[in-house]
Order: structure tokens, then sequence, then C-alpha cells
């Protein structure tokens, strides 16, 4: 009873001194975790600037969004990469319309590998 209580304040204090004690870790495992923490920390801070309306949900739906947008913007390089879009001598630009149309051909011309949750333009359907 009383001993048994005795001995794990004993147990408890020791272990309050030793970590009181060493303040932060040398240990080189804890530091290298820490680094790598704070560079996942920075590196999810610029992605959140980066995605539109990023800084406003949770890490997640944040990176959800991202690979959302740039699926989205692999697929306007696509559309922009092709010769028919390009003004001839003379011709025009194309409307967004032309472009909003091409983007909806790939992807019903691909297959739907991400079971239809999002569409070509980032938005969730």
């Amino acid at each position: 009873g009383e001993s048994n209580q005795a001995l794990k304040k004993q147990c408890t204090n020791e272990a309050k001194k030793a970590k009181t004690k060493s303040g932060p870790s040398k240990d080189p495992q804890s530091i290298a975790a820490k680094n790598r923490r704070e560079r996942i920390s920075e590196r999810l801070k610029i992605l959140q600037e980066l995605v539109p309306n990023g800084s406003k949900v949770d890490l997640v739906t944040m990176l959800e969004k991202a690979v959302s947008y740039v699926k989205f913007l692999q697929l306007q390089v696509k559309v922009l990469a092709t010769d028919e879009f390009w003004p001839v001598q003379g011709g025009k630009a194309p409307d967004i319309s032309q472009v909003r149309e091409a983007i909806d051909a790939i992807l019903s011309s691909q297959k739907e590998r991400n079971s239809g949750k999002v569409n070509g333009y980032g938005e969730e359907t």
C-alpha cells in the first residue's frame, strides 16, 4: 500500500528530474526529426499560398485541392500546347469556351481514373 505509493512517487520525481536536466534533446535522431518537421511545415505553408483558398481549409483538404489544381494546370498546358489553339497569321486567340470545350474533350477521352469527384476545372462535382 504505502510503500507502493512511495515507490511510484519516487519514480515520478526521478522522471521529472531527468526531463528537466536534459533540456532540448541532443540526440541526432531527435534533431533530424525536428529539422524534418520544420522543413515539412515550411513547404506546406508555401503550398497553402499557391493553392487557391489553401489557407482556409484543413491540411488534408488543402492537399486534395493541391492535387486537383495541379491536374487542372496540367490539362491547361496540354490544351495550350495543341497547335489548333494558336492563332495562325491574322487569326485570333481562342475564346475561353473553346478552351473549356477542349478540356472537356480531353477529360472525356481519358479513362475515369479518380471516380469523377473533381471536374477538369478543379471544381468538386
